[in-house]
């Protein structure tokens, strides 16, 4: 998420100068009045104002003009508001640790509450900003802090309700921190302003990301969107693109919040204006994505990024991006490389809260009395031995107990995959059965078909007692038919009574033009198993084109074998042959050997090559040979 108090340090938007001066339009001419009128605390506290509606680099001359002011002798000496200004503009220029030793110098008199008020915000913003989280200490201040200002009635207390915002945000108390920025809002003297009003929304925007509420979030968005246009900032436009990708990751769209959130990324890239946090957002969102290798260079490329900067910054975040992102793509090694690195890092920052802790105890040694600092000092040693000594048994606690959540969560996904592996095959075996059930249906329309041919055949010679007689066998077999094709494999002693049927049917039509024979040898015809209608097509060629134009007696020969783990079957017919091909044009592959090797294909060829049928003359005889090779089944 975007750290938009980071970003507004001290931009809090008003054009206070209007309502302080009558007359005063601009900030650079509100410092010539200042000067001119010799300073007064109310002329400065109108031109800290009035930084808060106008653009930084504007502020900054602005804040430049007034030190030259100061710059005249012995001035520096005279009036605090030397030191504030000067630590305003090293914040302007991102020089933290300078504005810190300024502001540190302010020593307002007792009637100069508004300038007590900013050094108590200047101080409190660098202790929030440069934390993740608000300890007790540092919310304790924040609240005295808070009380001077209310008491004093000073116009800047809304920037120290926003300070308390920020740290109950930080401290993940979203109803608190809605309450202060709700007070900040309120107490703003110039909320109606459009850019106080588009910082608000986008204050509001973070926390409805907080509450996980969408609808919010989109209001915000919209209203924070039109007042970027409003106010012509560009990058408070281009900051809501990355409000959107957040938006797009709740509602679980997460192609549209990669291209959000590399909108917003390129804006900054092309205005020199990257910071960490948008590294870390852009990698986010390819995370959310699946797109692992993109997470990872975004998240390598941040942490390079931070290291060439003059400030150290805390890498934990994108460390624990990076262990989520390898740990996606099942990459466990660099997985648990940079989950080590977060832990190296937190153990760091544990370290440098504790420096900074004596620090503080330190300046107070400054100011009190010198015996009761060193008894401070010896009770925080004491206290800091016990949280070293607490913390090593903690990290080491932690260390074991992340194991063994690793090695669950191995497991875990170990097994899930599997899981997946096994589904994927049942719902594979599922669609090559529906498929074969489709193949095997589709030989029904065509015998179907040729069938009522026939019988249409006899109809129109006028053979009414034989059309009778044909439809009555035909329905017989049309009900084994269907009995059969029920089943995805039926014992080879069912298809060979269905072929006798059939043939029987033929020669009724044929006039008994034709004989056959079924030869099963020491073929166990109980045990093996077939898939149904498998031979009735090739059986149907041999008497449809084989035998109708012959002049001689027909003789079909099926004969069933078996060859070691191979069942062999044999359709031989003494029939035209190759001479029924002269009589037209060139034979079309036929719609029944199509669909017949479909089927095998998806019953038995889905590894390797097991079912076949070879198709063709007979060498020096009469007619036509179709053998086919089946694996061997048994029931």
């Amino acid at each position: 998420m975007i750290k938009l108090y980071r970003k507004h340090h001290f931009l809090l938007p008003l054009f206070v100068a209007l309502y302080w001066i009558a007359g005063c339009r601009m900030a650079d001419q509100q410092t010539t009045a200042a000067a001119d009128t010799g300073a007064s605390d109310k002329a400065y506290t109108t031109f800290v104002l009035s930084g808060d509606t106008i653009k930084a680099k504007r502020y900054a001359d602005s804040l430049q003009a007034m030190l030259r002011r100061f710059a005249l002798p012995g001035d520096k000496t005279i009036s605090p508001w030397y030191y504030y200004f000067r630590g305003s503009l090293f914040v302007q220029e991102n020089k933290f640790d300078s504005a810190s030793l300024y502001f540190r110098q302010i020593s307002p008199a007792p009637q100069q509450t508004e300038l007590q008020t900013l050094k108590d915000y200047a101080l409190l913003n660098r202790a929030v900003s440069s934390s993740n989280i608000a300890n007790a200490d540092l919310v304790t201040r924040l609240l005295a802090a808070v009380k001077r200002g209310e008491q004093h009635q000073s116009v800047f207390t809304y920037r120290l309700y926003d300070l308390l915002a920020k740290s109950y945000y930080n401290n993940h108390n979203v109803p608190k921190a809605i309450e202060y920025t709700v007070q900040y809002y309120n107490h703003h003297p110039f909320k109606s302003h459009p850019i106080i009003r588009q910082r608000y929304f986008d204050i509001s925007f973070m926390l409805s990301v907080q509450q996980r509420d969408t609808a919010s979030m989109k209001r915000h968005l919209d209203s924070a969107r039109q007042l970027a246009v409003q106010i012509d900032d560009s990058l408070a436009l281009a900051r809501t693109y990355d409000y959107e990708a957040q938006l797009y990751a709740y509602q679980e769209n997460y192609g549209k919040a990669v291209v959000a959130a590399k909108r917003y990324f390129n804006y900054l890239q092309t205005h020199q204006l990257l910071h960490k946090t948008a590294f870390n957002n852009l990698a986010t969102s390819f995370v959310r994505n699946h797109q692992t290798d993109s997470a990872i260079y975004y998240y390598k490329a941040a942490i390079l990024w931070a290291g060439a900067q003059p400030e150290r910054m805390n890498l934990l975040p994108e460390y624990q991006g990076l262990h989520e992102a390898y740990k996606q793509k099942g990459d466990y090694e660099h997985a648990l490389d940079a989950l080590l690195t977060a832990f190296n890092i937190y153990g760091h920052n544990m370290q440098a809260i504790e420096a900074s802790k004596i620090e503080e105890l330190h300046t107070q040694y400054q100011t009190e009395k010198k015996d009761q600092a060193i008894a401070a000092l010896q009770m925080n040693n004491e206290l800091n031995k016990k949280v070293i000594s607490q913390q090593r048994w903690i990290f080491v606690a932690v260390c074991i107990l992340l194991a063994i959540i690793a090695f669950y969560i191995y497991n875990v996904y170990r097994q899930k995959l599997l899981k997946e592996k096994n589904e994927k095959l049942e719902i594979e075996n599922k669609r090559l059965l529906l498929e074969q059930k489709t193949r095997q249906m589709q030989l029904n329309p065509h015998f179907i078909y040729n069938a009522i041919a026939n019988m249409q055949g006899l109809i129109s010679s006028d053979k009414k007692r034989e059309a009778n007689a044909y439809l009555v066998s035909f329905s017989k077999l049309m009900r084994n038919v269907l009995e059969l094709n029920r089943h995805d494999l039926i014992p080879l002693e069912d298809e060979i009574g269905s072929l006798k049927n059939y043939i029987e049917l033929q020669q009724m039509r044929f006039e008994h033009a034709f004989a056959y024979q079924i030869d099963t040898e020491d073929t166990d015809v109980d045990a093996i198993l077939i898939p149904p209608m498998l031979v009735q097509p090739f059986v149907e060629n041999s008497i449809e084109h084989g035998f109708k134009s012959i002049d001689y007696p027909g003789m079909l020969t099926i004969s069933f074998r078996q060859e070691q783990t191979q069942l062999v079957i044999c359709i031989d017919d003494n029939g035209a042959g190759e001479k029924a091909k002269t009589h037209g044009p060139r034979e079309k592959k036929s719609l029944s050997r199509i669909i017949v090797q479909e089927r095998l294909d998806l019953l038995f060829n889905k590894a390797n090559r097991q079912a076949y049928f070879e198709v063709g003359p007979k060498t020096g005889e009469q007619g036509f040979r179709v053998v086919i090779y089946l694996p061997l089944l048994t029931d």
